[in-house]
């Protein structure tokens, strides 16, 4: 971690209300520089991918939340002073690998991270938005890349939106700059699910309940599966999961799940 102010702050609670024992803990990670309107600063995404590590390592977390403080941003985006300043090119290309390893972060931690976007997701956030595994909106928000209207272009955030979407949207997205609503970010695959304002709170605790409710083994290893075949040509991708099916068949959490349906009762998740 940085020495600076906490540009990202963390919390833990119990993912299903009042009941730390069923679901395990939820990782509340807020966007905190409101006053920059969560620009992407080195030092929030050094701070961010910290954060994300600590919760990911912590066995009582079943599920990460990515959120902001701000009361209508989520980010802004890239630092915009940071793509004028002087420094020397080989500096600022150093610098960029902080997104690709975030979004490799998300990609590769094996619990659900969800991001709950309550605020206007724009520029760089849109990529961190579509490295989460589910998406929530508030349907206030807009989303985009305007990056275009001030002469750069979305380069580092292209990949995530062109695996979220089709080819011509993100096209549109990309070359005209323009913002489009919650609602129609979840009719190009953007968004989950878009909530109005005043449910989004009781929607994002339920969403995160419903998950936490889950064996954490058996999604951590299909998120994993799904990272490792999301490129592979179909009969390799075949083959993998059918390897991770039979070792999901040795799992203790399986048989529990099964017999759990069978006797009509809550599963005792055993992660083993």
């Amino acid at each position: 971690m940085t020495d600076s102010p906490d540009l990202v702050t963390y919390r833990l609670e119990a993912a299903v209300p009042g009941d730390p024992d069923v679901g395990g803990l939820a990782a509340y990670l807020t966007l905190n520089d409101p006053e920059r309107r969560n620009a992407l600063s080195d030092a929030l995404l050094d701070q961010l991918s910290a954060l994300l590590q600590q919760a990911a390592s912590d066995t009582r977390v079943r599920v990460i939340v990515l959120t902001s403080s701000h009361p209508r941003i989520f980010s802004s985006g890239g630092n915009l002073d940071a793509f004028a300043d002087k420094r020397a090119t080989i500096i600022k290309y150093a610098g960029l690998a902080r997104f690709p390893t975030l979004f490799r972060t998300l990609t590769e931690i094996d619990k659900p991270v969800v991001c709950a976007a309550n605020g206007d997701v724009l520029a760089g956030a849109l990529g961190i938005a579509l490295a989460c595994d589910l998406v929530i909106a508030k349907a206030s928000i807009r989303l985009g890349c305007p990056e275009i209207n001030v002469g750069a272009f979305p380069f580092m955030i292209s990949a995530l939106i062109f695996r979220a979407t089709g080819r011509l949207v993100a096209n549109e997205l990309m070359m005209t700059g323009r913002l489009i609503s919650a609602a129609e970010a979840a009719a190009a695959g953007l968004v989950n699910k878009v909530v109005p304002d005043a449910e989004f709170d009781d929607a994002l605790r339920q969403w995160v309940a419903d998950i936490a409710a889950k064996s954490p083994l058996l999604l951590g290893m299909g998120k994993r599966a799904l990272a490792a075949t999301r490129d592979l040509p179909l009969d390799s991708a075949l083959d993998y999961l059918q390897a991770q099916l039979a070792l999901a068949f040795t799992t203790e959490d399986l048989a529990e799940g099964v017999l759990a349906f069978k006797e009509k009762r809550p599963a005792q998740w055993r992660n083993a």
